[in-house]
């Protein structure tokens, strides 16, 4: 006889746990450092760690173990799939064997199946009792095709693990024609071993007339209501919408639709449609006659999503005077295959939309190649470190510009300027991070790898000045002349960073954190340092700044030579190491080659503390006409001679310039 009862934890004997690979649905063998030969499942007695393999510590290739003297670690990805942390997973039973634990140490929630179990939270521990594992193994979902299935050695190795919507499905399926078997067996007839490939295909043929119609089609419970009527030959199927703001239920389509006015609103039964959204479970009439007063037989099945009531199926049949109860049975199963349908399409239109809104939210920062490799791998966004470079832009003259335009022209005027800058960030495959009033930061090389993204960052600066022309010729009628052209300052750093998720459990955001993006910040501040203040505040600065400038490590990152020139090496505030910055020529003209060199010769001679050598240079410069007012030669004059001038003020780590602000 089959005990009914659940058999009691031999805490004597307790099942092995066992641990298998699944990739792209099929079993990986695995090198078992221990053993020394290949299994089909590692045996977990001490303290696992799963992760992808480890280069700079000379791990091994997938699906092998490492033995510590603490712990085992089972490689699960070669070490380019970055989607998977080298430490992702912790499992661990406890002594008595009674329970396994299982820990999430890495970056991204880890969904486990059966669906029912949830998913493993980033950082959280998820208890499993061992006993279980026999009745119902587990699968810790990993990336995209990674499946680690967590049983023992009694579990069955057919189990399945089905989403909750399409497992559903399958079972009233394989619920309805195992009935209907039964059905002809009670009749006389003999029971054939299966269903029979009619009752098969004419389910089948139901399912999937429901299934090919999109959830937001009105063909989808037009259909369903059809269907329903086939399958158990009802006289009339309804699917009905619950407003849930009114707690109001609402006839949204019946089958066959109603030929005159005083058919469109047909009556249904208040306390079957009660008794479905209290009870989450099918209704339908008592067979005898005796129990039922009306003459039409009724099925109402509640329609769920996402565990909610959302709707119903209402089918309803005139009575017949003898009625099996077996054949009863199939009719409601046969209306809750059909519910299940609406369940799987509305699950499916879900996923959909929520698709379409990662979507959207990833196409406000990547560009569109990248926005669709994170939509298929979001493991992608994983927090790590990598070299990047960031740029920070800023709109030069936008305090003064916006006291004149009014604060609704300066948001269009921002929109319009920022919609162009950002473009140029797009189209050179950069990430936009964020909008700081008028400034723009974006980044390359994360989250996919850019060999070349020190140039990705300095072409997508030097196409935004060239945005500018047009640009100022677009506003000239909206702002005062003399504020016209206004500018970019814009600052670009290479170096390595961490990157990933930043912010809190209210707001959070994804981008860069470090001294990368720090300095980043600070050079394009400094741009403006690169030419002498105004005399007073009615007096603009007659000398231009340079509009674009790039670290060290940003220029030897480089893979193309661009136009620059070397201005020298800075200490910004908060920066303790100086900063040896360069300035990317936008629009070099011929003479561009003349200038660089003269610059830079006389840098050296101030360096050396030639300063009369370097004034005599840099005069050179300002004789021609082109680079009378260029900002940085008439700083570094300013510095030569006020050191000529007064020796005792060259400090002891000349030639570096301390800059008085952000």
């Amino acid at each position: 006889m089959h005990d009914s009862h659940p058999r009691s934890y031999d805490s004597q004997n307790p099942p092995e746990i066992l641990l298998s690979i699944y990739v792209h649905g099929q079993r990986q063998p695995i090198f078992d450092d221990q053993l020394g030969k290949e299994v089909h499942e590692i045996k977990v007695r001490d303290r696992f760690v799963i992760g992808r393999q480890d280069v700079a510590k000379g791990e091994p290739g997938p699906f092998r173990t490492i033995s510590f003297t603490d712990r085992r670690k089972l490689i699960i990805t070669s070490y380019h799939q970055r989607e998977v942390s080298r430490q992702l997973l912790e499992v661990a039973p406890d002594r008595g064997g009674a329970y396994l634990r299982v820990g999430n140490i890495g970056n991204h929630e880890v969904p486990v199946s059966p669906a029912t179990e949830g998913r493993i939270a980033h950082k959280q521990v998820k208890t499993f009792v061992t006993q279980n594992l026999t009745q119902q193994p587990i699968r810790l979902m990993v990336g995209s095709n990674i499946a680690l299935q967590l049983s023992t050695s009694r579990s069955n190795p057919e189990a399945e693990f089905n989403e909750p919507a399409q497992g559903m499905l399958s079972q009233s399926v394989a619920d309805v024609t195992r009935m209907l078997s039964q059905s002809r067996a009670s009749e006389g007839a003999p029971a054939p071993d299966s269903p029979s490939t009619d009752d098969v295909q004419r389910i089948l043929n139901a399912v999937s007339a429901v299934l090919e119609k999109a959830a937001n089609s009105p063909d989808f419970y037009s259909s369903a209501a059809e269907n329903v009527c086939k399958l158990g030959n009802f006289d009339s199927c309804s699917y009905l919408g619950l407003d849930q703001m009114a707690n109001q239920w609402q006839c949204e389509v019946t089958w066959p639709a109603p030929h005159h006015e005083a058919e469109v609103t047909p009556r249904f039964d208040s306390k079957a449609l009660d008794f479905i959204w209290n009870n989450r479970q099918t209704w339908s009439t008592p067979t005898s006659l005796e129990e039922h007063t009306d003459d039409h037989h009724v099925v109402v099945t509640p329609v769920l999503s996402r565990d909610s009531v959302v709707g119903a199926l209402y089918a309803s049949k005139k009575r017949q005077p003898v009625s099996d109860q077996m054949l009863v049975d199939c009719e409601v199963k046969f209306v809750e295959v059909i519910r299940d349908c609406l369940a799987v399409g509305l699950e499916r239109l879900r996923k959909e939309r929520e698709v379409a809104k990662q979507q959207i939210c990833l196409a406000q920062f990547f560009p569109p190649g990248i926005a669709d490799r994170i939509l298929n791998d979001p493991a992608l966004l994983e927090t790590r470190e990598e070299n990047i470079s960031v740029l920070f832009c800023d709109i030069r003259g936008f305090s003064a510009i916006s006291s004149e335009l009014g604060a609704l022209q300066t948001m269009k005027w921002l929109r319009e300027v920022l919609g162009e800058l950002s473009e140029c960030v797009i189209r050179n495959d950069g990430v936009l991070l964020e909008y700081v009033g008028d400034e723009l930061v974006a980044m390359w090389g994360a989250p996919d790898e850019q060999r070349n993204h020190a140039d990705l960052a300095c072409q997508a600066a030097v196409q935004m000045v060239a945005k500018l022309e047009a640009l100022n010729e677009s506003w000239a009628d909206r702002i005062p002349a003399e504020m016209l052209p206004f500018g970019l300052t814009i600052g670009i750093n290479t170096g390595d960073c961490v990157v990933g998720r930043k912010g809190t459990d209210f707001k959070y955001m994804w981008g860069p954190l470090g001294p990368t993006v720090n300095i980043a910040s600070r050079v394009q501040g400094a741009t403006k340092q690169f030419s002498p203040k105004p005399i007073d505040d009615d007096t603009p600065a007659r000398f231009t700044p340079p509009t674009i400038l790039i670290t060290e490590a940003t220029r030897v990152a480089l893979m193309y030579e661009l136009p620059s020139r070397y201005l020298g090496s800075i200490r910004a505030i908060n920066i303790p190491k100086p900063i040896r910055v360069h300035e990317i020529a936008a629009n070099p003209s011929s003479n561009w080659p003349q200038l660089q060199s003269l610059y830079e010769a006389a840098y050296q001679q101030f360096t050396q503390r030639n300063f009369l050598e370097a004034l005599n240079t840099l005069d050179l410069i300002t004789r021609e006409k082109e680079f009378h007012f260029d900002g940085p030669t008439k700083c570094l004059r300013d510095r030569a001679l006020t050191l000529l001038q007064n020796p005792r003020q060259v400090a002891s780590d000349h030639p570096v310039w301390m800059l008085d602000r952000k």
